[in-house]
């Protein structure tokens, strides 16, 4: 499956693990139809540091691609919501205007 051709509505972030320096959080890209996918774990290492990776999850639905694979990490939140909210608003922007309106003869 590519997610291209797959619509994703939305995504949700889930604290799986609130433990002193062994926290996960969960998040999941939701689709039109309401299921929720696993694409990112995020789990708590030495120094309190946050390691995101891409879930086995995901790659099984959409496979490896040359900028996502099983080696994509990050180490913040904020390249996680990035990539997440690119992942939604590639599928939900705006058609170019002159394809809005018809043109009425008058």
């Amino acid at each position: 499956m590519d997610t291209d051709s797959h619509v994703f509505s939305s995504w949700e972030e889930h604290v799986v693990s609130q433990g002193k320096g062994r926290r996960v959080v969960h998040y999941y890209l939701k689709d039109t139809s309401g299921e929720l996918i696993l694409a990112v774990v995020g789990t708590e290492g030495s120094s309190r540091n946050m390691l995101y990776v891409v879930s086995e999850d995901y790659l099984d639905a959409f496979g490896h691609t040359s900028t996502i694979n099983s080696d994509t990490k990050w180490r913040t939140r904020k390249g996680v919501v990035e990539w997440l909210t690119i992942l939604i608003s590639k599928h939900h922007q705006s058609p170019p205007i002159s394809s809005m309106y018809n043109h009425v003869a008058v």
